[in-house]
């Protein structure tokens, strides 16, 4: 099978970045479709730290009063010794002088966030889950997004103008495009 999706910006995962993109695109006005490999999307990950440009970006998407509910300030960063006694420190987020601040956040949570928050503005169809990536073609016509059904196998092509590779550290997208690279470290 292969869609048509002329103008508009295909998106090859539904991690922080894929995720991220897709609500940038839409408060844009720009077209977009998510392609996902897992069937549902659930909270993974660990604990991260976003640093002050990137919560500007989320705060531009309108997140700040729930990215401040489910992070914590991130105030200072520093090196102790086994005893405790501080070896060094310094200041992180607004307390270093910059406009926004710093949090520490479960991976998973800001997935979710995005997610919602993507489902509610644009509507769930915007996201296909259990399509894995699997390579693309540049033609003429655009970018030709081949992908795999998780579940039966089933093959389909999208064309759009743009795509973006944000699959994971084990991309398939990436491979293509740097083969002599190899996996990752």
């Amino acid at each position: 099978m292969n869609e048509r999706k002329e103008d508009m910006v295909l998106i090859a995962g539904a991690g922080l970045g894929g995720l991220a993109l897709g609500l940038t695109c839409h408060q844009l006005g720009v077209p977009f479709q998510i392609f996902e490999k897992v069937e549902s999307i659930k909270p993974l990950g660990v604990g991260i730290n976003i640093q002050p440009h990137a919560v500007r970006e989320l705060m531009e998407l309108g997140l700040g009063p729930t990215l401040a509910s489910i992070g914590v300030e991130t105030r200072e960063y520093g090196m102790f010794s086994k005893h405790g006694l501080e070896i060094w420190t310094e200041p992180r987020g607004v307390l270093a002088g910059y406009h926004w601040p710093q949090y520490s956040i479960h991976r998973g949570q800001l997935q979710m966030l995005l997610y919602e928050t993507l489902v509610e503005r644009a509507g769930a169809d915007c996201i296909k889950t259990g399509w894995a990536a699997q390579s693309y073609d540049d033609t003429s016509a655009g970018v030709v997004l081949n992908l795999r059904n998780a579940g039966d196998g089933e093959a389909m092509s999208v064309t759009g103008s743009v795509l973006v590779g944000a699959d994971g550290i084990h991309s398939a997208l990436r491979k293509q495009l740097h083969p002599e690279e190899g996996e990752p470290k």
